[in-house]
C-alpha cells in the first residue's frame, strides 16, 4: 500500500497486507519516522497512518445540563417558565420564599435564577444583590419579575434593576422569553421558530415595559380608573406622552419607523388587564 510520511512528506509503498486486523508500525525509508497503521471499525476501510508517539485526544467531557432555579409563588406563570426552561434543557427546581433559593443557587452554581421582586421573607431584589455580590457566582444569570399588576408591592423604581441580568413582567409572549434567554445564553444556539432580533429592538421593547411600569407605579390610581372606566389612554395621556418623548429619545429612528413597540406595549396591558377583571366579575356572579 502506498503511504505519505508525515515528517519528511515523501511517498513511499510498504509491505502491508490488507485489511489489518490490529496496528502495524511502518518506517519511512527517507528519514526513518516510524508509524503505526489501526484498523478501522470497518476492515474494508483504508487504514491511517498514527504517528508513533502521537497522544490520542481526550474524551469530549459530557456538558452538565443547565440548572435553573424559579423564586416565585405557585401559579401558572410559574409553571410557564419552567416548562419552556426545560424545553430547553435546563434543570429547574421551585421555590416560594428568598433564602431557600438563595441557598440553593449557592451550593449547585446555578445557571440562571429567576426571581419574582416581591417574595415572602427575602425579597426578591435582595436576592439578586446578594447573588451580584458574591463573586463565586458571577457566572450566575438572573432575571426579575417585575409585580406588573401589583404595582403598589414596589419598594422602588423599577428602572433599577439591582443588578439582574433581564427584567420580565408577569405576562411575557413565549417568543420574548426565548430570546432573552438567548441573549443570556448565546451558546444554546438559534432555533428557526424563535429567530433572535437585532438587539436595537429588543432594548426598545425592554425600555417600553419599564416605561409603562414607572407609569403603573406612580400612578396606580388613575391606571385602576382607566382600567376600570375603559379609558386609560385618556386618563393618562399626559403621562403616556411623557413616556412616549423619552422612548423617542432613547430608541433609534428606523425602530420607531418599522414598530409601534410602545403603543402595543400599553394596549396589551389594557386588554390582559380587562381581561383579568372580567374572569374576576364572572367568578363572582
Amino acid at each position: 500500500m502506498d503511504l505519505t510520511c508525515k515528517k519528511c512528506g515523501s511517498t513511499f509503498r510498504a509491505a502491508v497486507s490488507l485489511p489489518l486486523t490490529s496496528p502495524v508500525r511502518v518506517a519511512c525509508p527517507g528519514c526513518g519516522y516510524q508509524m503505526v497503521l489501526k484498523p478501522r471499525t470497518l476492515s474494508s476501510m483504508h487504514p491511517v497512518p498514527v504517528p508513533e508517539n502521537e497522544t490520542p485526544p481526550p474524551p469530549a467531557r459530557l456538558r452538565r445540563r443547565r440548572i435553573a432555579a424559579i423564586a416565585d409563588e405557585p401559579r401558572p406563570f410559574r409553571h410557564f417558565l419552567g416548562e419552556h426552561l426545560r424545553r430547553l434543557g435546563f434543570e429547574v427546581e421551585y421555590f416560594e420564599t428568598g433564602d431557600p433559593a438563595l441557598e440553593y443557587v449557592r451550593s449547585t452554581r446555578a445557571d440562571l435564577i429567576i426571581v419574582n421582586v416581591y417574595l415572602k421573607g427575602k425579597l426578591g431584589v435582595e436576592v439578586t444583590e446578594e447573588i451580584k455580590a458574591d463573586a463565586e457566582l458571577k457566572e450566575t444569570r438572573v432575571i426579575l419579575i417585575g409585580a406588573l399588576f401589583r404595582a403598589n408591592r414596589f419598594r422602588a423604581n423599577p428602572t433599577n434593576l439591582y443588578g439582574a441580568d433581564e427584567y420580565i413582567e408577569e405576562q411575557i409572549p413565549e417568543k420574548e422569553f426565548r430570546q432573552i434567554l438567548r441573549k443570556l445564553f448565546p451558546q444554546m444556539g438559534e432555533t428557526a421558530e424563535v429567530p433572535l432580533e437585532p438587539r436595537e429592538y429588543d432594548d426598545a421593547r425592554r425600555l417600553a415595559r419599564l416605561i409603562l411600569s414607572d407609569i403603573i407605579i406612580y400612578h396606580a390610581q388613575k391606571v385602576e380608573q382607566g382600567i376600570r372606566d375603559d379609558n386609560f389612554f385618556d386618563v393618562l395621556r399626559e403621562e403616556i406622552e411623557e413616556g412616549r418623548q423619552y422612548y423617542d429619545s432613547r430608541v433609534p429612528l428606523r425602530v420607531r419607523r418599522d414598530t409601534e413597540i410602545y403603543t402595543e406595549t400599553l394596549q396589551q396591558f389594557v386588554q390582559m388587564k380587562r381581561e383579568e377583571m372580567q374572569k374576576l366579575r364572572t367568578a363572582a356572579q
